[in-house]
């Protein structure tokens, strides 16, 4: 009784609770259901990413100058990505277009130009204005919003200000922004993202970007995103030529000091983008380490023609001085009439070149540059082997071929006669045979004494036995290559004339190099259309950067680089000539890309060591004795996958006695006498050494996947 009596109290007072709660208030005070709580965030953290995307969607600016960015942030798998901060607003800046009279004058009365103005100056120097004062996220605790979706508000606390200059905001111009970020992700991995957006907010309408003269992909085809040499400026923050163009507008002027001794080196320096580009490249093509390797007076090698680019011939309207005196600052770059010694400067009522110098005027940059320019107009000639003819007991070869200006043949008359200073004539053909990848015989240059005219227009050079290894080179039905390293006279301003040795020597007449082809023919003087030699890497990547600047700049292709920079060469008995030490020597140490960066110029798998034959020919890699190859001593020559890795693997950082070890074990052939600064073995007992090592087996182990693994995290810094 008393157990039933107490039960039924518990569950009265259970009731009384049960009604109590069923009368709370709405105000929660009283146990009621509060508001649903804030949903977690969408997407995938920003610190589980490596890579990341952002797309502004929006922009506004209120009455007192203060901008707003609404913008999205994802994965490459399109992924929205939440936990972006503040810090990782690398800049903003924003501006838009107008004209040469808003900040100063144009050089043609009446033409102002359209440039770009900045919102965000900075005063450099007196009277001196930049437009780099770009905002930085980490100068605000509170501007950017995460919204935990991916998508993100940013309100700047920076102002418009245009310090004093004639213009302010504009509504119904095209305005823009740049949104730069840099952020840390998985792994600690910095990713850093640029992007852009261009609208009117008269209209509120998103507008294509304006006066785009050259594009991106210009400019990445040398400064290759994660290379040694991309664009990464400030800080690694701005990494598209898109970018540098909201700072450094065409107003962009200060001085320049050295940063040790303080004293000025440039007055009033042009630090527009186009003044920075025009001078860098050309000024450093011309210092000693050559690190540019284009000259900036071939413009098309960034101005490219692109029909998707409205802009892309711009460079051709002669409108701005300035752009000019990037690079004809100095008295080796103008006529001796036009440059003051005394106070060295452009001479008085020779400042504004566009005046005379312009299309319906005199030597316009196209026609300075291209049209009328001796240089240039060499790289439009052509040289077209039109076939051989092989003596029936295999003493000579004669080659016979044309020089094209468009469709006009270039006589004999015209093509540099003079000898080379270091033997041989300045104007030669090149001449080899090949068995597979193999070129025979060492470089062959066959002169100007062995060329005739032919009644037709076309010239013929016979090439004879004794002067030339012609037996040797058409041993075994070899295959005959034929390249030329021709040099035609101009009298200047682009115009062919017959060649006056007194008038080249004066400097009067020029006789620059033609470019080439290499043309492959059978011995019954069939011609082979296409190359026998497996292309281990494509002239089109080393032309990206180097366009017709290659060295010596005879050749279109590399079999033209490899018929004299072959197996059989040595570097005048120090080391290798072949063209694969010369090419990775070249660019192994600093350049524009990482040095073990092989898909850079091989492809996919350009540089996989299958696709050298196991019987392909040894390479040399200096003589016995060390001095220049001839009758007394003989080659070091090493097998051809193992030259292939010692190309780069050179003593005595990348090559060790444990390294010679292993590269034996496998069959390599490479060092005889335990000096690994001796590195072949001598020519007459290679044969010994392949039958008694079996043959190189590195491509077993060697695999493309392994080559690239094994060479992943290595860049210029090691």
């Amino acid at each position: 009784m008393t157990t039933t009596k107490q039960n039924w109290k518990l569950l009265a007072s259970a009731a009384m609770v049960s009604l109590a709660l069923s009368g709370c208030g709405s105000d929660g005070s009283d146990g009621s259901n509060g508001e649903d709580g804030k949903p977690g965030p969408v997407g995938v953290a920003i610190g589980e990413v490596t890579e990341l995307s952002a797309k502004v969607t929006s922009a506004t600016v209120d009455a007192d100058g203060f901008l707003t960015v609404n913008f999205s942030l994802s994965n490459p798998n399109g992924v929205a990505v939440y936990g972006l901060t503040n810090t990782d607003i690398g800049a903003v800046s924003f501006g838009r277009m107008g004209t040469e009279d808003e900040v100063g004058s144009t050089d043609i009365e009446g033409q102002p130009r359209d440039i770009w103005l900045s919102y965000f100056n900075k005063e450099k120097n007196e009277g001196q204005f930049t437009g780099s004062s770009y905002f930085q996220g980490k100068d605000c605790e509170d501007c950017l919003t995460d919204n935990g979706d991916g998508t993100y508000t940013l309100v700047l606390n920076k102002a418009i200000d245009t310090i004093g200059f004639d213009y302010g905001f504009d509504a119904s111009a095209t305005n823009g922004l740049y949104l730069g970020l840099k952020a840390a992700g998985k792994a600690g991995a910095t990713m850093v993202d640029n992007s852009f957006f261009y609208w009117q907010p008269e209209s509120e309408l998103a507008v294509e970007r304006p006066k785009e003269i050259i594009a991106d992909a210009s400019c990445q085809s040398c400064h290759r995103p994660g290379h040694d040499g991309a664009l990464s400026m400030h800080g690694s923050k701005h990494v598209t030529l898109e970018s540098c163009t909201f700072c450094h507008t065409d107003y962009n002027i200060y001085d320049k000091f050295d940063r040790e001794t303080g004293e000025l080196t440039v007055a009033n320096f042009d630090g527009s983008i186009k003044g920075l580009a025009h001078d860098i490249h050309s000024h450093s093509y011309y210092a000693e380490d050559g690190l540019y390797p284009q000259k900036a007076s071939n413009c098309l090698t960034c101005h490219q023609p692109d029909e998707a680019l409205e802009l892309a011939d711009a460079w051709k309207a002669d409108l701005d001085t300035a752009t000019c005196m990037n690079c004809h600052n100095s008295p080796y770059a103008v006529p001796s009439w036009h440059w003051d010694s005394e106070n060295n400067q452009i001479a008085a009522g020779k400042e504004n070149c566009v005046s005379c110098h312009n299309p319906e005027g005199y030597r316009g940059g196209e026609a300075g540059h291209y049209s009328q320019n001796d240089n240039a107009r060499a790289t439009e000639l052509s040289v077209i082997f039109n076939g051989v003819t092989v003596a029936a007991d295999k003493s000579s070869i004669t080659a016979t071929f044309t020089v094209m200006d468009g469709d006009v043949k270039v006589p004999l008359t015209q093509i540099d006669p003079r000898p080379y200073k270091y033997g041989g004539f300045n104007s030669a053909i090149v001449v080899n045979g090949l068995h597979s990848d193999d070129f025979l015989v060492n470089y062959q240059k066959v002169g100007f004494d062995t060329m005739t005219q032919q009644a037709d227009g076309s010239i013929q050079a016979v090439i004879n036995d004794g002067a030339f290894k012609v037996a040797e080179l058409l041993a075994d039905d070899a295959t005959i290559a034929l390249s030329s390293q021709l040099h035609v006279c101009f009298e200047g301003k682009g115009v062919r004339a017959d060649c006056v040795e007194a008038d080249l020597e004066s400097g009067k007449q020029q006789a620059p190099y033609l470019v080439s082809d290499t043309y492959f023919f059978k011995q019954d003087g069939t011609a082979v259309t296409e190359s026998p030699r497996v292309q281990h890497a494509e002239m089109g990547d080393c032309q990206a950067c180097h366009t017709t600047s290659i060295t010596h700049r005879y050749t279109n292709d590399l079999d033209g680089c490899a018929s004299c920079h072959n197996g059989t060469r040595d570097k005048k008995g120090q080391g290798s000539s072949n063209l694969a030490y010369i090419v990775h020597s070249k660019h192994y140490l600093g350049g524009f890309f990482k040095k073990t960066d092989c898909q850079t110029c091989h492809g996919a798998d350009g540089f996989s060591l299958s696709g050298i034959a196991a019987d392909a020919a040894p390479v040399a890699f200096g003589t016995t004795d060390g001095d220049r190859l001839d009758a007394d001593n003989e080659q070091l020559v090493v097998s051809p996958q193992t030259a292939a890795c010692v190309s780069c693997h050179v003593p005595p950082y990348g090559l060790n006695d444990t390294a010679v070890a292993h590269i034996k074990s496998m069959g390599g052939v490479i060092d005889h006498d335990g000096n690994i600064n001796t590195i072949g073995v001598p020519a007459s007992e290679y044969q010994d050494h392949v039958d008694m090592l079996g043959g190189e087996t590195c491509a077993t182990c060697h695999t493309p996947s392994q080559i690239l693994d094994a060479h992943s995290n290595w860049s210029s810094s090691y």
